[in-house]
């Protein structure tokens, strides 16, 4: 348990760390972004799997389901929330965006390594797969209407994950050369992933929106109410206990950047949007290592 806390007020202290250097030294986030996004994550991806002895479909099976459904249902509580309200368009589906989809990759793979090491990643990660099918089906109808799947099936993350298990599949030997290159890469990681969460961050949030008791409402859900449903999801689907609890940690983790991203692309509200990632990242400091005490006890 003393170990998780530290690692995980350790990736917060590089988040803010990175969040003050951008304020006296600005660097280029978008940058740093790209390359973690198409470089290091895979690395650490493909490197997470090739490392695991066996690997049972059953896990992957259940966990992906497990980050669909669970965002699936996220995002229909918010619609329900909102569905009496009468507000524009380009807000509601910020909202319910923000309310569903998280960070589950930038944020979520070092706090499920922080939690579970190489085996917590490799969960974090089944579970992610499910949330970008979500993100590329749901998600896309939810800013455009329209649904597609090319960029789903084009994603580094998914690309690096399909061949990790073709390595385990096939078990392909890793030469130890390489294998120890990309463990210095694999390191290098979840520093640098928390740079982008710190330089992304914007602390002027209720500035930027004039409706803060719906950034506010966006928190609830996506912090408290999306881990309680990944609860309840996850003890009907009888996943393990580990898995269960990266389950509940990946959703739990604040709103990513791609709502933004999403916002900006597809003419919703980017100021809102920016207000739901900051809010709900400050506020994951608190929440996110309140869940890694519970979940110790449940161990």
């Amino acid at each position: 348990m003393e170990g998780a806390i530290q690692n995980i007020f350790g990736m917060y202290f590089i988040m803010m760390a990175a969040y003050f250097l951008k304020k006296r030294s600005p660097y280029p986030v978008g940058v740093v972004n790209n390359l973690v996004f198409n470089f290091f994550l895979p690395v650490t991806i493909f490197y997470s799997i090739v490392q695991i002895q066996n690997i049972q479909p059953s896990a992957f099976t259940k966990l992906a389901l497990s980050g669909f459904v669970v965002l699936l249902l996220t995002y229909f509580l918010a619609l329900m929330i909102l569905r009496p309200l009468a507000l524009r368009d380009s807000f509601k589906k910020t909202f319910l965006l923000g309310a569903s989809y998280g960070n589950h990759a930038f944020l979520g793979f070092p706090v499920a390594f922080a939690f579970l090491e190489n085996k917590g990643v490799v969960l974090a990660i089944f579970f992610l797969i499910g949330g970008y099918f979500f993100l590329y089906t749901i998600g896309f109808y939810i800013m455009t209407g329209k649904m597609t799947l090319s960029a789903f099936s084009k994603n580094p993350l998914v690309i690096s994950m399909t061949a990790g298990l073709l390595c385990l599949l096939f078990r392909l030997p890793i030469p130890q050369l390489l294998s120890y290159s990309l463990s210095l890469m694999n390191k290098a990681t979840f520093p640098l992933a928390m740079v982008v969460v710190g330089g992304g961050l914007s602390l002027k949030f209720f500035g930027q929106s004039k409706n803060i008791l719906y950034t506010l409402l966006v928190s609830l859900i996506k912090l408290v109410i999306s881990p309680l449903i990944a609860f309840a999801l996850g003890s009907a689907f009888s996943l393990s206990t580990d898995q269960l609890a990266i389950s509940i940690l990946q959703s739990a983790m604040p709103a990513a950047v791609l709502v933004t991203v999403f916002s900006v692309k597809y003419k919703g509200d980017d100021a809102f949007s920016n207000s739901i990632i900051s809010f709900t990242t400050l506020a994951s400091i608190g929440t996110i290592p309140l869940l890694i005490f519970l979940l110790k006890q449940m161990r």
